[in-house]
């Protein structure tokens, strides 16, 4: 048995909870500007943003997106693809679920957890 395991598991349940509840509150509040950034993105396929003082970077795919999170002076590196689907109504409702979070992991990792 593993020592701990409980304490463990509670916490990676706790830093479930607040990671994903940070997608969920993102999303919510930041929903009209998410939606302009989906429609940007959808007709350039390429777009940079800030938050926080650090860049995002997204890029689309034919079947979904990707997004850099780090400035060049930045400790802060992260990188995720999401898969989306061909169709340009799939990624227009995935998009802002993205947004949200690959700005929450911007929040998560200057945080210590």
């Amino acid at each position: 048995m593993i020592p701990n395991a409980d304490e463990n598991s509670l916490r990676d349940d706790a830093w479930d909870e607040r990671y994903f509840g940070l997608i969920l509150e993102l999303e919510e509040r930041h929903s009209s500007r998410y939606e302009s950034q989906a429609l940007k993105l959808l007709e350039q396929k390429y777009l940079e943003t800030s938050f926080e003082g650090v860049r995002i970077k997204y890029k689309l795919s034919p079947t979904g997106c990707s997004f850099f999170v780090g400035n060049d002076d930045s400790r802060i590196k992260h990188s995720s693809w999401r898969r989306m689907g061909w169709r340009k109504a799939s990624k227009m409702s995935a998009l802002p679920n993205f947004f949200a979070a690959s700005e929450a992991d911007v929040q998560i990792d200057r945080t210590d957890y």
